[in-house]
């Protein structure tokens, strides 16, 4: 997909006859009319003045969705309603739009068609293009037009191409994602390849050829903690043979600690008093879940507080200005539990104080 962000605006000149007539290039998109202008200064010139008078059928095309690879066209009609020929002196638009067809000129009366084409191999989600039409008129000098819709991948992985399982030790947890087919062609899926240590998976037909469902069950005790994974699942489609989809999973224990990692990155040392970070620290199905904190590093401010249902608290983590030294932070808080099974759990603190 080609992101947002990087599609710069490309210019397309017209005619050598217009070019040599010394026309202005189109503006930015900043300095031109919404939609709303585009109608509202259409209307009938008053009097008896001497001018074009430019009316747009529509301000924006929406094409809704199709499977990338298609070719999406459409034609903005323009009609003069004034008494003097309308100039199309330039036209710019989102690449990868182009302009395939355009009237140098729109006589009074007449109307005109601009008709462009949208090539979508290399596109996927949203897309929002600009086409700024630059006029004679100069109730219109330049119209902003909308042209926009949804690219959806020829293979779709919904809701979302990652999995994202957290699962307590001994219990696990699951989930899935469906694998929708938009190509001709029937799917196949021929083999799915990832770590096995840590979550198993299960494809299931839905429809043959078109959808199936991929399940990640977290194993209840496999390797503890945070880990981010990739499934391969290796397809029929030329297209997309291969597709890619994240595995993050946590198994946590019954009584943790979030986060695992209190890092407090680097700061400067005027700073450091201003950055708390907020430490959960769970027992699952508790009701009198009792801790301790304490730290061996110096400077560090522990404020804890208990939930109301007895079962977590939270807890504040700062440094003090008057204590902390420059240079690594390096040390851990310690929590003291009431929990037999759990009576101690360790994070480890990170960071650096630098001068101002």
């Amino acid at each position: 997909m080609i992101p947002l962000a990087t599609r710069r605006i490309v210019f397309f000149a017209l005619s050598p006859i217009f070019v040599a007539c010394g026309s202005p290039h189109a503006g930015s998109p900043s300095s031109a009319p919404d939609s709303e202008t585009v109608k509202q200064s259409s209307a009938p010139p008053t009097g008896t003045s001497i001018r074009p008078n430019t009316v747009f059928s529509e301000a924006s095309f929406d094409f809704g969705e199709v499977v990338s690879g298609a070719m999406v066209e459409h034609e903005f009609v323009l009609r003069n309603q004034g008494s003097t020929p309308i100039v199309i002196e330039n036209v710019s638009m989102t690449t990868p739009l182009l302009v395939t067809q355009m009237p140098h000129d729109v006589a009074p009366g007449a109307e005109g068609k601009i008709h462009f084409k949208l090539d979508t191999a290399n596109l996927q989600g949203k897309f929002d293009g600009t086409i700024l039409v630059s006029l004679n008129d100069p109730a219109l000098p330049q119209a902003r037009l909308a042209f926009a819709g949804m690219v959806i991948p020829p293979i779709e992985i919904s809701p979302r191409p990652a999995f994202f399982v957290a699962g307590q030790r001994g219990q696990g947890n699951s989930a899935l994602i469906e694998i929708v087919n938009r190509e001709a062609l029937p799917l196949r899926i021929e083999k799915i390849e990832h770590p096995a240590g840590r979550f198993t998976t299960k494809l299931e037909t839905v429809q043959p050829g078109q959808r199936y469902r991929l399940t990640l069950a977290l194993k209840p005790n496999g390797p503890g903690g945070r880990a981010a994974d990739t499934i391969l699942i290796r397809t029929s489609s030329k297209r997309m043979p291969v597709l890619s989809v994240g595995a993050n999973t946590y198994l946590y224990e019954r009584v943790h600690a979030f986060p695992e990692v209190v890092d407090f990155g680097t700061l400067r040392a005027g700073d450091a008093g201003r950055t708390p970070v907020v430490l959960m620290i769970h027992q699952e199905g508790g009701t009198d879940f009792k801790v301790q904190l304490s730290s061996d590093v110096p400077g560090l401010s522990l404020k804890s507080e208990r939930g109301s249902k007895g079962d977590q608290y939270q807890a504040e983590v700062s440094l003090s200005l008057q204590r902390i030294p420059l240079g690594l932070i390096k040390g851990s808080i310690f929590i003291n539990t009431n929990d037999a099974e759990f009576p101690r759990i360790i994070v480890p603190v990170s960071g650096q104080i630098v001068e101002r």
